[in-house]
């Protein structure tokens, strides 16, 4: 459970900073996630077997003005077992249920990204790091902190159910590299999304998609980030259903990619227990900057299931199995192909 901090100017005065205004409200929440994870590589013959302890702590903030509109922020302290102090931008959110994110705000397009479900844990092999298969439908919708998001409220233009978002980045003023192993910086971004939910007998229907375009500062490259997502998830009682599909260019570091992704899955709740199964492929040809897409293709497919028991307020255990097939250049893998598992518990508050 969220815990509510109450600070007082009474107590910011008594630390010497008298005058100071009156302090925003603010909340923290957070989970440790501690388990055992077993990965065996299709490179050898046996588990390695290791134990997984993660956690998080954020803290969000925020305050209503006396017309009405909430200006929120936050940090995390600590995300899945790394330090970090990671200060989230402003998010203003307006008296008819729309909001203006600033700074760090994110894409349009990746707002709006339906959730497919997908076997949990943590389960995975990493992969080479000179395979660049799109991941996620999310996957090339990058860009710079400065910049704002614009969400509108629910049942936009007047459509029952509608909603919308659009974004903008801005980095113009970055300078420009050339050459085939210079790392590329993005430069300015353009995004927008949509959601439409809506009821079919005794199912809600939920449709998602999204464009993110962006520049780059790279007089070598021949791509830009030009991505699109489309999705949907159906939830008929206990049972839900998904399936999402992504595909474009985008760049990263000293490389240009062409790819796609898509993503199925179903989860079932009964009680305390949710069952969870789904698929993944990723895909895609990449190059140094400035060649044409010619190579062979780097490829990740996926399958997994996993089960969460709710055992207590607050605590989940969970067991996650993955089997995954990797292909680097055409080539097959096998050391980051193969089987892992996953047995744990998060805690959360």
């Amino acid at each position: 459970m969220k815990k509510e901090l109450l600070l007082a100017s009474a107590l910011a005065s008594t630390m010497g900073a008298a005058g100071v205004a009156e302090a925003a409200s603010a909340t923290f929440s957070g989970h440790n996630r501690t388990g055992v994870k077993g990965t065996n590589p299709d490179s050898s013959d046996s588990d390695t077997v290791v134990e997984k302890q993660l956690n998080n702590f954020n803290v969000s903030i925020s305050e209503t003005t006396d017309a009405g509109v909430t200006i929120a922020t936050g940090f995390t302290l600590t995300d899945e077992g790394g330090a970090e102090s990671d200060a989230s931008g402003l998010t203003l959110t307006f008296t008819d249920g729309s909001s203006l994110q600033l700074i760090e705000a994110g894409s349009a397009s990746a707002a709006h990204a339906v959730s497919v479900p997908g076997g949990g844990g943590e389960v995975g092999i990493t992969n080479t790091s000179s395979n660049n298969s799109a991941g996620a439908l999310t996957t090339g919708a990058s860009s710079d902190k400065v910049g704002f998001d614009y969400a509108t409220a629910a049942d936009a233009f007047g459509i029952e159910g509608f909603s919308a978002n659009v974004s903008a980045a801005f980095n113009s003023d970055v300078s420009e590299t050339s050459g085939a192993n210079a790392t590329v910086t993005l430069e300015n971004a353009y995004a927008v999304g949509v959601t439409y939910v809506t009821t079919a007998g005794d199912s809600t229907v939920t449709v998602g998609a999204g464009y993110h375009d962006a520049t780059n500062n790279s007089q070598s490259a021949t791509k830009d980030n030009a991505v699109y997502h489309i999705g949907a998830t159906v939830e008929t009682g206990d049972l839900t259903v998904g399936a999402g599909f992504m595909d474009g260019d985008w760049v990263a570091e000293n490389n240009q990619m062409q790819g796609s992704f898509a993503s199925v899955g179903a989860k079932y709740v009964s009680g305390d227990i949710t069952f969870n199964v789904g698929a993944t492929s990723g895909d895609a040809k990449d190059e140094v900057l400035g060649t044409n897409a010619t190579s062979a293709e780097d490829s990740v497919d996926v399958i997994g299931a996993s089960v969460d028991y709710v055992i207590a307020s607050g605590v989940t255990g969970t067991v996650g199995y993955r089997n995954q097939d990797s292909n680097d250049e055409g080539a097959s893998a096998a050391a980051f192909s193969g089987s892992s598992w996953y047995v744990g518990a998060t805690v959360s508050f």
